[in-house]
């Protein structure tokens, strides 16, 4: 037994005391985050944003932002009075009481134009990129406001849509002006920065009977005309009053909804301002806020919609096709914020790398080969995922505004590569980030474990709980599994198919030298395209379709990526991708020491970069 290495026994104020993490700017230290938007972003358009990014990167670990976390989190929201007052008088819209630090929050999101980015007409094809950016800095430090963010963009994207079609054809040509006039205001609302001014929306679907299966709603809505009733800017409230029960909305604080009702042609989705003069509810009732997992500070509620009135949004009967907008948006917003989850993650298990030394040594636990490893083998899945991610925000950017990149298709194939590959991103990246956080955790040790408020800056066990409800909403895993297969087997499969063929043979054609690599994804593609053509035999299948088709898409992006400047860090976790996903390779040959040599390179690839700036 060796010598005790101090002299005096600890008290709760002497002895050793472990330095405190710095967790680095994710803008300036990550090297995945920088090549994915060097990759998909002009360099012109990168230095006109860079500077931004930066100051977003810094403010979102600032003691205030994580102050304003840390108070909505031990301040959850809740239903004063249980919605009543000491004379049993309902509440309305005094029931719901949220904290100082959530309106904080949602007030910095706004302001930093987390969803009027993708919308900014001097980032052309470029804005969903730069957005998802954003999403990807600050949603670990958002306490969840990011997900009303999402619906907010979503409904965004309906009412821009909508405006630019002709009214629905039941709707009485007297009525059509207000309604343009209505959506118009709404749209302004949505797109500002100006808290005071700004709404977010709500995504009001999930109802008891149905879940994920829309065609189970209990919701109708009845055409009662317009009367002298007014919305909170002073115009009309629609002429259909909609009734039924929302049995899980999150944003319950919104300034407006999607709903999805029946009408007497089918399940149809209505636009609804949730207040109207003077501040009261719209027709709606919080029954109860839901407790959750993670996610506390974010307002989810049982909903009782009685005599809400709203507005017809596309034809009726077709409200599954309008809401599959919303749907999208949201799916795209959850793949970014659960990539960026997993960013701050790594951060975090850096930074504790860093400080956290042996004591006998004094050596820092980054100089350990099996740490680093591990933290090697979760980084380059995070490298994956990321490109992945924003490939993804580029279709969406190309689909609306038609920006040329090299590696992103334009016209019909871009079209066709968003449908499916939403599904996929969504359902393969939150996966892969629920998995990666538990690592970070648990690079931490115990301290991992804690719910660090004292010390809000590495709680990654937060950012763990919050990032669980990734692959649940929005579409479960299965649930988006069974979309992409039900895409490849349906009218536009064989399109579908033939674009993404198009895609990975035309990138892999421009990508030079890793001709093994190239050799292994062409192979992958081809054995990928002679799954069984029965779509209820590869429903069987739906997860290994899904995943399969995210590795061959990843693979072919961190080739994309790795040739683009040849570097070596990139063209390393390219061949052990390819090596270890789609080969199956359990381990890297050759000498451990230099494998262990590249496992810190990729473990801590923009702390180099950092180095390499000064």
């Amino acid at each position: 037994m060796s010598k005790p290495q101090v002299s005096q026994p600890a008290t709760s104020t002497t002895g050793f005391f472990q330095p405190t993490p710095v967790v680095q700017n994710q803008w300036e230290e990550d090297a995945a985050l920088r090549r994915a938007s060097a990759l998909f972003v002009p360099p012109s358009v990168l230095s006109k944003v860079s500077s931004e990014l930066s100051k977003l990167g810094a403010e979102v670990l600032t003691p205030e932002i994580l102050a304003h976390v840390t108070n909505a989190e031990k301040n959850p929201p809740y239903i004063d009075g249980d919605g009543f007052n000491s004379f049993g008088v309902p509440k309305d819209s005094a029931a719901l009481v949220t904290s100082p630090g959530w309106k904080a929050l949602q007030d910095f999101g706004l302001e930093n134009g987390v969803v009027a980015t993708g919308y900014a007409k001097d980032l052309a094809g470029s804005a969903r990129v730069v957005q998802v950016i954003k999403i990807h800095l600050w949603g670990a430090s958002s306490a969840m406001v990011v997900c009303p963010s999402g619906m907010q963009d979503g409904a965004t994207s309906v009412l821009i849509a909508e405006l630019s079609r002709p009214p629905p054809s039941s709707l009485p040509k007297e009525m059509v002006d207000t309604r343009t006039k209505v959506f118009k205001k709404a749209l302004s609302h949505l797109l500002d920065t100006n808290p005071k001014n700004a709404w977010t929306s709500g995504q009001w679907m999930t109802e008891r009977r149905g879940g994920s299966d829309v065609s189970g709603t209990e919701t109708f809505a009845k055409w009662v005309g317009l009367d002298d009733r007014t919305d909170a800017d002073g115009l009309p409230l629609g002429p259909y009053s909609i009734s039924g029960f929302k049995w899980f909305s999150s944003a319950t604080d919104c300034g407006c909804a999607l709903v999805l009702a029946w009408t007497e042609k089918g399940l149809s989705c209505f636009f609804a301002p949730t207040r109207v003069q003077g501040g009261a509810m719209n027709g709606i009732k919080i029954q109860r806020l839901k407790n959750k997992l993670g996610t506390k500070a974010l307002p989810t509620a049982e909903l009782e919609i009685k005599g809400m009135r709203a507005w017809l949004v596309g034809e009726e009967g077709r409200g599954v096709s309008v809401i599959a907008t919303v749907l999208n948006v949201t799916r795209f917003h959850n793949a970014a914020r659960g990539v960026g989850f997993l960013g701050r993650g790594l951060g975090i298990a850096r930074a504790f790398s860093r400080v956290r030394t042996f004591p006998k040594t004094g050596a820092a636990l980054k100089t350990i080969p099996l740490f680093n490893k591990t933290l090697a083998a979760t980084t380059l899945r995070y490298r994956a995922d990321t490109l992945l991610t924003f490939f993804l925000a580029a279709l969406l950017g190309s689909v609306q505004a038609q920006a040329p990149n090299p590696l992103v298709p334009e016209g019909q194939d871009a079209e066709l590569l968003l449908r499916i590959l939403t599904s996929v991103a969504k359902a393969y990246t939150t996966k892969h980030g629920i998995h990666g956080l538990q690592e970070c955790m648990e690079a931490l040790g115990g301290v991992g474990y804690l719910e660090n408020f004292e010390t809000p800056e590495i709680n990654v066990a937060r950012i763990f709980r919050d990032a669980n409800v990734f692959s649940i909403w929005e579409g479960t895993t299965d649930v988006l599994a069974t979309d992409t297969v039900k895409c490849l087997t349906g009218r536009q499969g064989a399109d579908v198919t033939a674009a993404l063929d198009r895609w990975i043979n035309t990138t892999l054609g421009g990508v030079k030298g890793f001709d093994e690599e190239k050799k292994e994804i062409k192979s992958q593609w081809e054995q990928f395209k002679n799954l069984p053509k029965e779509k209820e035999e590869l429903l069987s299948l739906s997860r290994y379709v899904y995943h399969s088709l995210g590795d061959i898409v990843c693979a072919v992006l961190l080739l994309a990526d790795a040739q683009r400047d040849g570097d070596a860090v990139a063209a390393e976790c390219a061949r052990r991708f390819v090596a270890g996903t789609l080969k199956g390779e359990k381990r890297q040959g050759g000498d451990w020491k230099e494998v262990s040599k590249w496992d810190h390179r990729i473990a801590f690839d923009g702390e180099t970069q950092q180095s390499a700036k000064l």
